[in-house]
């Protein structure tokens, strides 16, 4: 299922939830080619051209985790150097982002559904928490989505284990989130873009790019 059927699917059910976790990247903000324009501009500066589909493996991950991939994949940079390669994607990525991160279609129409249902609201992400926060206070729903906090290095897993049960909804663009939603009782909710066409998602699908984008709360 995808698209509208999904999406009035969801629409229909909204009264039923008691909560909605979100993932960030992919699917309430379309950044996956902006990540991936960091990651390439500090690989390069480091003499380390990045080749075939090396974006793939690192969506959805943590950054520590990302920079462990590209090390292994022959970046000439050791562990310690970690947190200096994530401040320098840090600036890069910034850079990139300029005004602001677009909210996706799928957020601009049902985060608006959601509060006015009520439904708790969370964001749960491996991104950068402060640039998360600062684009939901740009689109005006600071009143209505909670950013969870997370430890720099943690993966988000054992924070969405906490959260998905029956009764709640999560929205995800990575296979393996997916499946430990599903796994809780949770209905996990499948975010398709041109970066994930690897992934195989879950038996309800929306995709990303079928609906208009805003950068301001309806």
């Amino acid at each position: 299922m995808a698209d509208q059927s999904a999406l009035l699917q969801i629409l229909e059910r909204i009264n039923s939830f008691d909560a909605v976790v979100w993932d960030f990247d992919g699917v309430l903000s379309e950044t996956e080619a902006l990540h991936q324009e960091s990651y390439r501009q500090v690989t390069m500066s480091r003499d380390f051209t990045p080749e075939g589909d090396w974006y793939t493996p690192l969506i959805g991950n943590t950054a520590n985790e990302n920079w462990r991939i590209l090390i292994n994949r022959g970046l000439p940079a050791k562990e310690s150097d970690l947190p200096a390669l994530e401040t320098e994607r840090e600036h890069a990525f910034n850079s990139v982002v300029g005004a602001g991160l677009p909210l996706s279609g799928i957020g601009a129409i049902l985060v608006p559904a959601f509060a006015a249902s009520g439904t708790k609201q969370e964001i749960v992400s491996n991104g950068d928490l402060t640039l998360i926060r600062a684009s939901v206070r740009q689109w005006g729903f600071d009143d209505v989505l909670n950013v969870v906090p997370r430890h720099r290095a943690e993966d988000k897993r054992a924070l969405l284990e906490s959260r998905a049960r029956p009764g709640v909804v999560t929205f995800d663009d990575t296979d393996r989130y997916l499946r430990v939603a599903e796994e809780a009782g949770a209905l996990a909710v499948g975010v398709r873009h041109r970066h994930n066409a690897h992934c195989e998602l879950s038996d309800l699908v929306l995709h990303i790019g079928s609906l208009p984008g805003t950068n301001r709360h309806p």
